[in-house]
């Protein structure tokens, strides 16, 4: 409909009058519609339509199978991956030097011994000498053996980029042994110290053919200063893969272990690739760290304060990782290290992605004096209590002997290593102790909740 419209003002005359003035006139005429413009508009939005609708369905079928494979891969990503399970320590004896050279004749008739008299024996066996000859063979048998190990060993590097004072680049690195412990089928992993990894921009680990891979950190444990590197096995060629092989573990939890020949592979005398013999002197010593419990087995083999490597028995199982931080000040020089088989359970931990706990207690099995003189309970008896600790938080105390996880028998302070290791982060367990009192030994329960151990990966 057309509209007209009139602008006007108000306006004054000469002669004083008002009068209103007419200043703009406009008309309105409504746009007739254009019926076949307004059809050719509406076609082609509907074919615009039609031809998106197309190309979507075929966007989807074309791309489906590829955006489905992508979401189930990321999601076989997050399945939980195969567990790494040390198998049990072998029973059978330990190797003696003479063994490696003295092989059974099957054609001596044993029975005729039993006749024999002592004199009779022993002017025989006073017949027998070594020869220079022996002692080559024995040695040459002892670095076959040493070499056959080193395959489990490699170097880890550790490289880290800096600047100096007038801000020139510069790239500092350090040298370690690592051992191939285990893979899961994914991963290759390897177990080293802690010292200079977490501050590298790079970790690299060369094997036994002078291969160098890149590696990364899986977990490391604080309390023994122990990381587990990783390096996924399909960018390992097959060349480097017949170069190395996975260590086998020993045991070192048996006291006839002191006196057997050893030998320290790795960095023993602090460069790469060395290696020395010796005995063990001792398997006595008791390593009390926070949580834990270790053995020490210490050797007469003379090497650097800043060792890195194993020690392995004449089969070439691993019977311990060299550390000579916890040795005394008088036998800084002679290798030391700690018991395979109480760090097992460690490892095996960090390997799987267990996370590591922080209890905070020191401790010993109760003394049998104890048990008979003062009827004290037997358990594990606390030592000292970390300042700020779920264990202090919670209430236990210096003194008191903890005699039950959750209500599983605690009879001695490996049992509570073993209750600790298998701890879950966050979730309240029950401890129970006996306190000593003027009336006697008095029980007593506390919820202590386990917190997650500082620098776990």
């Amino acid at each position: 409909m057309d509209e007209e419209r009139k602008v006007t003002e108000e306006i004054k005359t000469e002669e004083g009058e008002n009068r209103d003035v007419t200043i703009i006139r406009e008309k309105i005429k409504s746009r007739p519609v254009n019926k076949g413009k307004l059809a050719k508009s509406t076609l082609i939005s509907a074919v615009s339509a039609l031809v998106f609708g197309l190309v979507a369905c075929v966007a989807f079928y074309a791309l489906g199978p590829v955006v489905s494979g992508y979401f189930e891969k990321e999601e076989e990503v997050e399945k939980p991956r195969p567990q790494v399970i040390f198998p049990n320590e072998p029973l059978e004896d330990e190797i003696n030097p003479e063994d490696m050279l003295i092989t059974p004749d099957p054609a001596i008739d044993l029975s005729e011994l039993a006749s024999l008299s002592e004199e009779e024996i022993e002017k025989a066996m006073s017949k027998v000498e070594f020869t220079v000859s022996d002692y080559q063979k024995l040695y040459q048998k002892l670095t076959e053996i040493a070499n056959t190990a080193k395959k489990s060993i490699v170097r880890v590097s550790a490289l880290k980029t800096d600047t100096d004072w007038f801000d020139n680049m510069f790239e500092e690195t350090s040298e370690k042994c690592g051992l191939i412990i285990a893979d899961n089928g994914i991963d290759l992993f390897i177990v080293t110290y802690l010292k200079d990894l977490l501050k590298a921009d790079e970790i690299y680990l060369t094997f036994p053919d002078d291969t160098s891979l890149k590696g990364e950190i899986v977990s490391v444990d604080t309390r023994t200063d122990l990381c587990v590197l990783s390096v996924p096995l399909d960018s390992i060629n097959q060349e480097t893969k017949e170069s190395y092989e996975i260590a086998t573990l020993g045991g070192s939890n048996s006291s006839r272990l002191t006196g057997s020949l050893v030998i320290a592979i790795g960095s023993p005398m602090g460069n790469y690739g060395s290696l020395n013999y010796g005995m063990i002197t001792s398997v006595n010593k008791e390593i009390n760290v926070v949580d834990r419990l270790y053995r020490q087995i210490t050797t007469d083999i003379y090497g650097s304060s800043s060792a890195t490597g194993v020690l392995i028995n004449l089969k070439g199982e691993i019977l311990g990782i060299i550390d000579t931080k916890y040795s005394d000040n008088d036998t800084k020089n002679l290798i030391s290290a700690i018991g395979i088989t109480e760090l097992k359970g460690t490892i095996e931990n960090m390997i799987n992605g267990k996370e590591l706990v922080r209890f905070g207690v020191t401790g010993a099995n109760v003394p049998g004096e104890a048990v008979l003189l003062y009827n004290a309970p037997r358990g594990a008896f606390v030592r000292t209590v970390e300042m700020d600790s779920p264990a202090m938080a919670g209430g236990i105390q210096a003194g008191d002997i903890i005699t039950a996880v959750n209500g599983r028998p605690v009879t001695g302070y490996m049992d509570l290593v073993t209750e600790v290791k298998d701890m879950t982060p966050d979730e309240e367990t029950e401890i129970t102790v006996s306190r000593q009192s003027v009336e006697g030994y008095k029980n007593m329960t506390f919820a202590i909740v386990p917190e997650l151990l500082g620098g776990t990966q």
